[in-house]
């Protein structure tokens, strides 16, 4: 006959709450420390992309005005797609496309991975018109002509690119402009760990090319539609935010993987195929279909990283076949959709609200914008977290320089679980709202971080486009322990033990994830905590399935604990310990 031990609530308490106990916090920090946590699959394709030999040619001079400008036909590609580009030269001149991937690449930046017509030949350009905006939605659509085409090669991995349009004759000669574009990866590669989504809706949303955009307009309003098909989105800029987190991340060798908006819109199961996703940057435009992505994504178990702030803030449609972006923001009055949740306004104003702080944890602080960068306090009731863990940060750290451009705010009551504040910056010093950077664990297991601040990703590596001296060596150390963490699925929710004088029979009880392949569970001596990956630790495995119950043999007479772990394509989760047992009696 069985009877039932069930552990206490503290013994089950997730890293992420106000209330993690610190008995278990060794233990957490050692599990973030164990390799299980960084595991990637064989052959990762970046690791081995950024052993290539990189360049710093593509840091050239950004030729403003009309002179040379052009863009993509699509915003990503995979490799065997054909990508055409629509290039104007005003005067005519002569040019060439060089095409680079951006990462590490021993601090060099970017790789030179082809040329069009050839790395030493070039083809004679032509002017293109301004066409006039549309009278009543002010969109600005350049319908230029196919002027170049590849067809993406085999061997392109998976990344951020630039197209640079170079000027090869006149006065210019040596400069250009750059056309971002996203290589995903091919659809029957094995998904990779860690996906990023970059955000082109909000490249668009500010790109005024013909005197239009989501801000500003010709028509005596901004435009409420703005097409990918016109040229503007050329200086890294927009990717001040992006760039220093993709170096990081292909710098340390995670296993990662792009996309884009709007690719999560036409495909929203991709967030499932991977343990984490991080959204860079500035993301402030998103479709209904996104953030119905993002919500799944998080109820089904997957991480999520908000690594810049404004994330998710208007909803916009999409139209002709995903090249248009539809967004009459502070009009949404005069949007004709007839379902009143489709209105492209702020997801927090909708008619059923969906506030972006319920999934990202944070809200955008209005007037958050506008002042010098500021530094960035560490919250020091938070220093006992296991992601500080090795940063040396103590209660008076701060972030040099790296709170600014936008920033968001926790706000309470909003996620209906707690939160950790990592970070905070008061605001009341420069008249501004406050800021926050925070953790929250969501009732899936799911865990999401948000740092609140767009500048954030400028301590994470020093790169041409960011201030200097920001980069920050306790910072970057406190991202791998997040990413650590990040990267592994939701730890079992309880695991409770009936015992009898000969068995114990273990009841796991984990979210319904159908990445994770088995749960493993640890038997151990003794009434301590333990780690279950420790080697000579003296934890013995005793039940490897995906069913959520295994009956095991009872050992002779002492105590134990017993440790659940679930386990993915990519890594371990933090074990769940039980209460202490033991066997009856006979």
């Amino acid at each position: 006959m069985f009877s039932t031990i069930t552990p206490s609530v503290a013994e089950f308490t997730f890293l992420g709450v106000r209330s993690v106990v610190v008995i278990a916090v060794a233990f957490i920090a050692a599990a973030l420390a164990s390799p299980a946590g960084r595991t990637a699959r064989a052959g990762n394709p970046v690791l081995d992309e950024n052993k290539q030999q990189g360049t710093t040619q593509w840091d050239r001079i950004y030729l403003s005005g009309v002179y040379i400008e052009g863009y993509a036909s699509s915003q990503s590609v995979t490799p065997g797609d054909q990508l055409a580009f629509h290039v104007s030269t005003k005067p005519a001149a002569r040019y060439r496309i060089e095409f680079y991937r951006l990462g590490w690449y021993a601090s060099d930046g970017a790789r030179l991975v082809a040329c069009l017509p050839g790395c030493t030949a070039e083809e004679q350009g032509a002017a293109q018109p301004v066409p006039a905006p549309d009278p009543t939605t002010g969109e600005v659509r350049a319908d230029w002509p196919v002027t170049d085409t590849i067809v993406v090669p085999p061997d392109w991995t998976t990344g951020y690119y630039l197209a640079e349009i170079v000027v090869t004759s006149g006065r210019f000669t040596g400069q250009g402009k750059r056309i971002p574009f996203i290589v995903r990866p091919v659809p029957s590669s094995t998904p990779s760990q860690v996906l990023v989504v970059a955000p082109v809706n909000t490249w668009e949303a500010y790109n005024d090319w013909g005197g239009n955009s989501l801000y500003v307009g010709t028509t005596g309003h901004p435009a409420f539609k703005v097409s990918f098909d016109r040229p503007g989105v050329s200086d890294l800029s927009g990717l001040q935010w992006e760039y220093p987190l993709v170096r990081f991340l292909e710098r340390e060798g995670y296993d990662v993987s792009y996309t884009t908006d709007v690719d999560v819109d036409r495909d929203p199961a991709e967030l499932l195929r991977h343990r984490l996703v991080v959204v860079p940057g500035h993301s402030e435009y998103w479709s209904h279909g996104m953030r119905a992505a993002f919500d799944r994504a998080k109820a089904a178990g997957t991480n999520l990283f908000f690594a810049g702030a404004n994330d998710g803030y208007w909803q916009i449609r999409y139209g002709d076949d995903s090249r248009t972006i539809v967004g009459y923001k502070e009009l949404a009055s005069r949007d004709p959709s007839p379902d009143p949740q489709l209105k492209t306004t702020r997801f927090r104003d909708l008619t059923t609200p969906d506030p972006e702080c319920e999934l990202t944890g944070v809200a955008y602080q209005p007037g958050s914008w506008g002042i010098p960068s500021q530094d960035y306090p560490v919250n020091p009731f938070a220093l006992s977290d296991p992601w500080f863990g090795g940063t040396n940060f103590t209660a008076t750290t701060t972030l040099h320089g790296l709170m600014g451009g936008e920033w968001d705010g926790a706000t309470p009551g909003c996620v209906k679980v707690p939160e950790t504040i990592l970070f905070a910056f008061d605001g009341s010093s420069v008249g501004k709202p406050p800021a926050d950077a925070v953790r929250y664990v969501a009732s899936s297991g799911a865990e999401v971080f948000a740092t609140g601040s767009h500048q954030f990703s400028w301590g994470l590596d020093s790169d041409p486009y960011t201030p200097p001296g920001l980069a920050d060596p306790g910072l970057q150390q406190f991202m791998r322990n997040a990413l650590a963490d990040l990267t592994r699925p939701a730890a079992p929710f309880h695991i409770r033990v009936a015992r009898s004088a000969t068995a114990f029979r273990l009841s796991v009880t984990r979210n319904a994830d159908p990445r994770v392949k088995d749960v493993v569970v640890y038997e151990h001596a003794g009434r301590a905590l333990f780690d279950p990956d420790g080697s000579g630790a003296g934890a013995a495995l005793v039940c490897k399935t995906r069913q959520t119950t295994c009956t095991v043999s009872a050992p002779g007479g002492g105590s134990y604990r017993f440790a659940a772990v679930a386990v993915d394509a990519w890594g371990r989760s933090r074990p769940t310990f039980s209460g202490v047992v033991a066997p009856e009696k006979p």
